[in-house]
């Protein structure tokens, strides 16, 4: 069984504010019984995340949200993906005040992504900050889950092709 963590759920600020309660109610806890709501509050914001399992044996995968240590996810066939592709992704963080200034972080990361015969469909499996660890590991991964590492090239169709000439 394969297990990949990829990203938290709520973006960094939420993250802080959840260290902040954590500690809020781990002190007022001895005080105060209710303080327990805001210390799982705090717990929920900080340590979810998401991520992927794979099961080689079985050709099965599913993504899924770990929250409170249990992830909740729904299995689907590996069937419909049959190559593995390395691309070049980027987060964007973005957080406004009431003076309407903007706040902006942008992260770069190099992904490893299932993807299907047309390259159409695609689902992260792993996440790296550069492209020599994320091809590294899509060499390995590529051995355990017998899948060929491709370029990122998806077909486009005719249609397409004439509605961009527009």
């Amino acid at each position: 069984m394969l297990n990949f963590k990829l990203a938290k759920i709520f973006p960094k600020p939420t993250i802080y504010a959840g260290y902040l309660l954590i500690l809020l109610g781990g002190c007022f806890f001895i005080f105060q019984p209710l303080a327990l709501g805001v210390l799982l509050l705090g717990i929920f914001t900080s340590f979810s995340f998401n991520g992927i399992q794979i099961d080689p044996k079985k050709r099965l995968y599913r993504s899924y949200s770990n929250i409170f240590g249990m992830k909740f996810g729904r299995w689907e066939s590996l069937d419909d993906y049959r190559k593995l592709s390395v691309l070049r992704r980027e987060n964007v963080y973005r957080a406004y005040s009431y003076s309407m200034s903007t706040m902006e972080e942008r992260t770069t990361y190099y992904g490893i992504f299932l993807v299907n015969e047309s390259q159409h469909k695609k689902v992260e499996i792993q996440r790296h900050g550069n492209m020599k660890d994320a091809t590294k590991s899509a060499q390995g991964l590529s051995s355990k889950l017998s899948l060929e590492l491709v370029q990122y090239k998806p077909k486009v169709s005719s249609r397409n092709t004439t509605k961009r000439r527009r």
